[in-house]
């Protein structure tokens, strides 16, 4: 486990699990490590460093946060941007390929309204769930059941609230039914820390990857493959399946 430290000098540095200095005493702070990275600052400049104490990027940025999602959102001559986990400047783009501008967890984002550029808007929505299509995946009825509590898994959840994602569930399911979709898939997402549902309708082309279940393969052929009419068609699905969810 690895520990941050003060020096003699007054500055941090950071120790692994056998007491071994692996960032020396150069920082004037150091926040706690956020996907496997950490902020650090020298007078009035931010960078990163990773888990082997190694910086990742130039310490320059005027403003940073926690990594979430395998991003950090860094602030850089009065504008924000992100950098991915080896430190590169990135755009996130939705499936259009229009940038999403937002700040932390892109699901609390979507939650709190605070994202640009959501392909689709919001399907259905209460005070507790929302409902949209996956904004940078392009599949034809990807539906993304979102909660606006910041958890990572159901059993933070209360009873009803578990009904609720159900109830919800059922209903998107029942849309896209009537819409004439089949075999329909739902995973959850147990990798982000913030718990999404997903409902993905099977299409003929998923069959290569074991009829549909391979949610990788899935997710990165459609990314490589969707022509922009396919992508305006998906656009328009979602706005039939908003319809039967808001009746």
């Amino acid at each position: 486990m690895l520990s941050i430290e003060r020096g003699k000098n007054g500055k941090y540095g950071v120790k692994n699990e056998y007491g071994e200095l692996i960032c020396d005493f150069i920082y004037d702070e150091i926040r706690n490590y956020s996907e496997g990275m950490a902020a650090v600052r020298v007078n009035d400049k931010w960078g990163y460093i990773n888990e082997q104490g190694k910086e990742v990027c130039e310490i320059r940025y005027e403003a940073v946060g926690d990594f979430q999602n395998k991003l950090g959102v860094v602030e850089k001559e009065g504008k924000k941007c992100y950098l991915n986990l080896q430190g590169d400047e990135v755009a996130v783009t939705n499936f259009m390929n229009e940038e999403m501008i937002f700040e932390g967890c892109k699901s609390c984002a979507i939650g709190n309204h605070t994202i640009t550029n959501l392909p689709g808007g919001y399907l259905y929505e209460d005070d507790f769930i929302n409902v949209t299509i996956d904004p940078e995946i392009p599949i034809r009825g990807f539906i993304v059941i979102g909660i606006k509590k910041h958890i990572s898994s159901t059993t933070m959840l209360t009873r009803e609230e578990r009904i609720q994602i159900e109830e919800i569930t059922n209903k998107v399911k029942v849309a896209l039914e009537k819409l004439g979709a089949k075999n329909i898939l739902l995973f959850e997402d147990g990798f982000s820390e913030h718990y999404r549902r997903w409902i993905i309708p099977s299409d003929d082309w998923m069959f290569q990857f074991g009829r549909g279940k391979n949610l990788k393969q899935i997710t990165t052929y459609a990314r490589k493959n969707m022509s922009i009419e396919q992508k305006k068609s998906f656009l328009l699905f979602a706005e039939q399946v908003k319809e039967l969810l808001n009746p």
